[in-house]
């Protein structure tokens, strides 16, 4: 009898409220279903999350990786610490080494004047100190590398190559490390500046090549300059020279009797640019 009662009246049960989890795959697309009464939509807790391509996803990880110091933080700190100790005398020192680890740099440093041995030592020094003090930013430890690489250009007067910058950095990695005083263990120090040392003085070589090209650049430009002054002139000399030539006498040799009324154009020839051609060695000719 309520059974039959509660269909002709037409009222609705209200289903039971379902407890549904927090599975992002499964309440999906039953969130944006949901109606307008608070009362029965389905309330979901979901984290939010990118849903991004898989290429933006990869090229923010490329960036991360290609932004990552060559140089780990325990490293950074290891050098930091080591340049807390007295370290006035570290250009000397590795000048010093250098000369003993190759006999052609001995030879250019022997060959260098004084003050340009105290100004390569104390820009040695004034590098290194610079560059860890900026050792956590890459852009300026590479400008202060490349800096220091250009202003070695001028050292090539007195016998300095592109070669010695691999052993003035195993000379700088090997002074560096008695830095330490033995604080840390030895395999650290050595890695993390090898790793240093071979970063700045990357920087250092592309300095150095960089400006090497900017005055080939500028020599050749001005050699081409002279050099196209220089042939313009033989140019006009020559066309003088020729120009000369018909003007000249030609001296009368043998039995030759032509006159000068063979060489002298007509007025229809002279219209064309053409000369009238000697009549008598036509006739000696035929």
């Amino acid at each position: 009898m309520d059974r039959r009662q509660s269909v002709n009246t037409g009222r609705v049960c209200q289903p039971p409220t379902i407890r549904v989890g927090t599975s992002i795959s499964f309440n999906e697309g039953l969130i944006a279903s949901g109606t307008g009464n608070s009362s029965n939509s389905l309330q979901v807790d979901r984290p939010q999350i990118s849903r991004g391509r898989s290429g933006s996803a990869c090229s923010e990880r490329s960036n991360s990786i290609k932004g990552k110091h060559p140089v780990s933080i325990r490293y950074r700190q290891l050098i930091a610490s080591c340049f807390q100790n007295p370290h006035e005398v570290v250009g000397r020192k590795i000048l010093k080494r250098t000369v003993e680890m190759r006999s052609d740099f001995a030879k250019f440093y022997f060959a260098a004047t004084q003050e340009q041995r105290e100004e390569l030592e104390e820009s040695i020094k004034v590098l290194l100190k610079k560059t860890v003090c900026n050792i956590d930013f890459l852009d300026e430890m590479k400008r202060m590398a490349e800096d220091f690489g250009e202003k070695l250009v001028h050292y090539r007067s007195a016998g300095f190559k592109a070669d010695f910058f691999s052993c003035l950095a195993d000379a700088t990695i090997k002074e560096c490390t008695f830095l330490d005083n033995a604080v840390h263990p030895a395999h650290q120090t050595l890695s993390a500046f090898s790793q240093f040392i071979t970063m700045v003085f990357s920087s250092v070589r592309d300095g150095f090549y960089n400006e090497m090209r900017r005055l080939r650049r500028a020599s050749n430009s001005f050699s081409t300059g002279s050099g196209g002054s220089r042939k313009k002139t033989s140019i006009d000399s020559n066309s003088n020279f020729e120009l000369a030539l018909p003007s000249r006498s030609a001296s009368p040799s043998g039995d030759s009797r032509l006159s000068d009324e063979c060489f002298t154009p007509t007025v229809h020839e002279c219209e064309e640019g053409f000369l009238k051609p000697p009549t008598m060695v036509s006739a000696r000719m035929c």
